[in-house]
């Protein structure tokens, strides 16, 4: 007999999101552990595409689907062999918006230290993205970089560039997401329609990394405008994904060739470290440099998030981002109370 039942969030298809239930029995295998769900942080471009029915990334079945991959849970039981958590630790795990999991202790990726709230630790995942674009682009100490859109990502990759010490600029239409940036350490902020002021400031070198953010070719053209030569053009958005009209070359000569551009995709990182010590930029390793910088104060993940829905309130959330209402970034999911 199941002693606790899960309530697991299910996009069935665009625009319904449904609870299921799943059966949890109080025993857990040797290596395993049982885990109740504190807060969980919505990913705002991955989950409000597939909310939207946007193109999927990948061929394959898209719905019925889970959603959410940025999780800080309880421990409420432990495996024999567990050796990595205990009862009570609080850990970070890519489990979706779900109430209760039991999962392999190999699945978490770090305990939560005590001195970060829960809220704060679940937005890891988003600056380990924005951390990624940063490490791709081999964001130098004094290079320019333009991050364009500034939506959950494109902050955490201003934040991120700004801790790795590049002179950061941040482009977005959005009065109170300019000013964000700034908080999280954009030198600047400036609207679409005043790139060339932006491209004015930088000078003839322009920008050494760009990072796109979003899907829209209009920003793409911003990107290779923007770019210097052998600049690098790093992409976590999904240029296109939306549309069926490219209004431009994407890849020409007189921007991408005549720069020799450098175009890299973000987002993945290796698991887990390798044996022979060759993956130091790994997703574990990456998420304790993030939880570091958190206790430290170098990241105030708290400033992404603009307010918390209960968890079984995912639908309402999502259509208060798709509205824009008061310019949210994104929100914590609340499953219980500490």
């Amino acid at each position: 007999m199941s002693k606790f039942t899960s309530r697991v969030a299910t996009l069935k298809s665009p625009g319904e999101v449904v609870f299921e239930t799943e059966g949890l029995g109080e025993d857990v295998g040797a290596n395993d552990i049982l885990c109740e769900s504190l807060v969980s942080v919505i990913s705002p471009g991955t989950e409000l595409a597939a909310y939207r029915g946007a193109p999927p990334l990948r061929p394959g079945v898209s719905y019925p689907r889970l959603v959410g991959y940025c999780n800080v849970a309880r421990v409420l039981a432990t495996g024999k062999s567990v050796k990595n958590v205990s009862l009570g630790d609080r850990v970070l795990t890519l489990q979706g918006h779900r109430s209760h999991f039991q999962v392999h202790s190999s699945d978490v990726l770090a305990k939560v230290p005590p001195e970060i709230a829960s809220r704060d630790a679940a937005c890891c995942y988003l600056f380990q993205l924005g951390y990624n674009a940063t490490l791709r682009g081999d964001v130098r100490l004094g290079s320019n970089i333009i991050i364009v859109g500034m939506g959950a990502l494109g902050l955490t990759s201003v934040a991120m560039s700004a801790l790795a010490g590049g002179r950061v600029f941040g482009v977005s239409d959005y009065a109170g997401a300019r000013e964000r940036a700034c908080d999280f350490g954009a030198i600047d902020c400036f609207p679409r329609a005043s790139i060339e002021s932006l491209l004015a400031k930088l000078g003839s070198e322009l920008a050494h990394v760009v990072v796109s953010t979003t899907g829209y070719w209009a920003d793409w053209r911003i990107a290779l405008d923007a770019a210097g030569d052998q600049g690098t053009i790093v992409v976590l958005g999904f240029p296109g994904r939306e549309s069926n009209l490219v209004p431009f070359n994407p890849l020409e000569s007189g921007t991408f060739y005549a720069k020799q551009l450098r175009v890299i995709a973000a987002g993945h990182s290796p698991l887990m470290p390798e044996p022979r010590g060759f993956l130091p930029f790994n997703l574990r390793d990456n998420i304790r440099r993030i939880l570091g910088w958190m206790s430290s104060g170098d990241l105030r993940a708290a400033s992404l998030l603009s307010g918390d829905f209960d968890g079984l309130a995912l639908q309402e959330a999502y259509e208060s981002l798709l509205r824009r209402n008061n310019d949210p970034v994104t929100y914590a999911l609340i499953w219980r109370d500490e």
